[in-house]
């Protein structure tokens, strides 16, 4: 059945432990040689961008694609086209809510395999719709005691801090400034939009041994968030994209030094790292995991709320919407 999910029926299907699960089997695919990623295709001009990331996985017998589109003056809307191996059309899903869904769900793997068992306390830097749903999805793989958050606006952050507490029945504190969030926590998630060529949101001197550092938010070349200085401060650091990769798409790694490529170069790849089963026993190493967000990420979540919409009825049921062709 090929259903259309509208961006209300994705939230109402969303549940980030089975898509942090869905995710981490995908991951294990793409270890496993069973998932193609062709580059992406990017279009850019005058501040207007088109990006499309294709995937076909074998194991979980998908393929498809994203196409997101638009400015950050004028919105994004973004687009699922979800597949089997056979091409029989599943679903088109507006994108938008399970983009920030899937890269919570990603950084909670990440945050599964990296963090220390007893991480319990979390600094977000960051109020929107990211930094929820990663939060999120770390509280869906640790055990949360407490958590601060800091984000330019004091109104969003205390706005943030209040619906979060009640969402996740852990005490969510603003602070009223980035170093207070993040001082003194296991977790720091840093979760931003500072702009086109905006600043920088977190440095490389608020880093504390132990912490396990996620960041999310610089995913195109104009985008800004981590003090590269962070990529030669932390011990190990782990991306779900090639170095080479990384360092064509991510504002931060474009503006590495000599030094801070080389340490990106020597990342562990998340897919391994899963692949691997070896989590972090508990030590003092800083660990910092950089996301940018994969098509395979994409579908496999996608995959995960069409399921759960399929179960409870929701969506729109558009029958045949592409006929095959035969030859």
């Amino acid at each position: 059945m090929a259903l259309l999910l509208s961006d209300a029926d994705i939230r109402t299907a969303t549940d980030m432990t089975s898509m942090v699960n869905a995710v981490e089997v995908a991951l294990k695919e793409e270890h496993a040689g069973m998932v193609m990623l062709p580059p992406r295709m990017n279009l850019m001009r005058d501040g207007r961008f088109l990006r499309i990331m294709p995937a076909q996985m074998e194991g979980s017998g998908l393929m498809g694609f994203k196409a997101f589109q638009g400015s950050l003056a004028k919105g994004v809307r973004y687009l699922i086209v979800l597949s089997t191996l056979d091409g029989e059309l599943l679903a088109l899903v507006d994108a938008a809510y399970l983009t920030a869904a899937r890269t919570g769900a990603t950084s909670g793997v990440a945050t599964r395999y990296m963090a220390k068992p007893e991480a319990s306390t979390v600094g977000v830097i960051g109020s929107g719709l990211e930094a929820d749903t990663n939060l999120s999805a770390v509280a869906a793989v640790r055990d949360l005691s407490a958590v601060k958050v800091y984000s330019r606006n004091p109104e969003r952050r205390a706005a943030f801090a209040q619906k979060m507490t009640e969402r996740l029945g852990v005490p969510v504190t603003p602070a009223e400034t980035p170093q207070d969030a993040v001082g003194g926590t296991d977790i720091v998630v840093i979760a931003t939009n500072t702009g086109m060529n905006g600043p920088i949101a977190y440095e490389a001197s608020w880093m504390e041994p132990g912490q396990h550092v996620v960041s999310i938010g610089s995913t195109s070349p104009f985008l800004r968030e981590l003090d590269t200085a962070c990529f030669t401060a932390a011990d190990r650091i782990v991306l779900d994209v090639s170095a080479e990769q990384l360092m064509d798409e991510c504002g931060d790694a474009m503006a590495a030094d000599e030094d801070e490529r080389a340490r990106l170069e020597g990342a562990e790849h998340l897919a391994a790292v899963v692949a691997s089963g070896t989590v972090n026993a508990g030590n003092d190493g800083l660990t910092l995991f950089k996301s940018v967000g994969t098509a395979a990420q994409d579908l496999i979540s996608a995959k995960a709320v069409y399921d759960i919409a399929l179960a409870q009825g929701l969506g729109t049921e558009i029958g045949p919407v592409v006929e095959p062709k035969m030859f």
